[in-house]
C-alpha cells in the first residue's frame, strides 16, 4: 500500500521501470555492470603486478569503467527510455495524459537512474570486494617493508570504493540525461551512442587534450581523483578539474540535455 502511494504520483517513472525490468535491456546492463568483477577475479590469479588499490584505480580511471563501460551501460537504458516509445509509436499515448513535456522527460530520466544506479554501483562494490581478497599478500609485504625501514605503500581499498561510487553516480546522471536527449534528436541513437562512447569518450578522449575538456569521461575521472584525495593519483597526461567545477559542468550538461529533450518533444510530430 505504501509503495503504491509513493509510485502513484509518478506514473511515467513507474511505467519506465516496469518496461526496463520486463525487457532484455536490464539483463544486458547487469551483465555489463559486473564485467569489472570478472576482471577482479582474473587479477586474483596474479596479484604480484600491483596492489588491489592500484588495480582498482587503474581499472576505474583508465582501463575500463570511466572510459568505456560506464557510457555504454547507461546508453542502453537511456536510448531506450524514449527512443523505443518513438520507434514503437507509443509516445502519443503518453502525451495524451495531462502531463507537461518537462515532467515526462524528468520522469523518464528518473526511471533510467532507478535501474542504472543500483546496478552499476553494485557491480563496482562487488568488484572492490573481490579485488580486496588479494590484500593479505601485500599486507605481509608491507609489514616486511616497515620492519626494514622502507616506505610502505598505501593499501587501503575502502577510499577507492567511495571514490568509484561517487564518480560513477555523477557520470551515470550526466550520461543518462545526454543520451536521453540524443534518443530524441538523432536517428538510431543506440548506434550513434556506441560510436560516441568508443570514438569520443574512449579513444579520442585519451589522446587529444582539447577533447578531454568536453568529455564526460574527463569530469568523471576528475571527480574520482578529487574524492580519493591521494596526491600520488591524478589523470595521466592532463590536470584534473576541481571537484566543484566538475560537478557544476556535469550538472549544467545534464540540465541542458533535459531542456533539449523537452524542446524536441514539444516540436515532434507525434501523429
Amino acid at each position: 500500500m505504501t509503495l503504491n502511494v509513493f509510485w502513484r504520483p509518478l506514473p511515467v517513472l513507474t511505467l519506465t521501470v516496469r518496461q526496463f525490468l520486463g525487457g532484455k535491456s536490464v539483463r544486458v546492463v547487469m551483465a555489463l555492470a559486473f564485467i569489472p568483477a570478472l576482471f577482479a577475479g582474473i587479477y586474483l590469479l596474479n596479484t604480484e603486478a600491483t596492489t588491489p588499490r592500484g588495480f582498482l584505480i587503474d581499472l576505474f580511471r583508465d582501463i575500463l569503467v570511466a572510459p568505456t563501460l560506464l557510457p555504454i551501460t547507461v546508453l542502453i537504458l537511456a536510448t531506450g527510455a524514449l527512443g523505443h516509445e518513438v520507434e514503437d509509436r507509443t509516445l502519443p499515448y503518453l502525451t495524451l495524459k495531462p502531463i507537461a513535456r518537462l515532467r515526462l522527460v524528468v520522469e523518464k530520466l528518473l526511471g533510467i537512474l532507478v535501474v542504472a544506479l543500483p546496478t552499476i554501483l553494485a557491480g563496482l562494490a562487488i568488484t572492490c570486494l573481490i579485488a580486496a581478497q588479494g590484500q593479505d599478500d601485500y599486507t605481509r609485504r608491507a609489514e616486511r617493508l616497515a620492519e626494514a625501514g622502507r616506505v610502505v605503500p598505501d593499501l587501503s581499498v575502502l577510499p577507492v570504493l567511495w571514490a568509484m561510487l561517487g564518480a560513477a553516480a555523477a557520470g551515470t546522471v550526466a550520461f543518462a540525461a545526454i543520451f536521453l536527449a540524443v534518443s530524441l534528436v538523432v536517428p538510431r541513437a543506440l548506434l550513434a551512442g556506441i560510436f560516441y562512447a568508443f570514438a569520443w569518450e574512449s579513444i579520442l578522449g585519451r589522446f587529444l587534450p582539447g577533447i578531454r575538456l568536453v568529455s564526460v569521461r574527463h569530469y568523471v575521472q576528475s571527480i574520482f581523483v578529487a574524492l580519493l584525495d591521494d596526491p600520488d593519483v591524478s589523470i595521466p597526461d592532463t590536470d584534473p578539474t576541481s571537484l566543484q567545477d566538475s560537478l557544476i559542468t556535469l550538472g549544467v550538461a545534464s540540465l541542458v540535455a533535459i531542456l533539449l529533450a523537452t524542446w524536441r518533444l514539444r516540436r515532434m510530430n507525434l501523429e
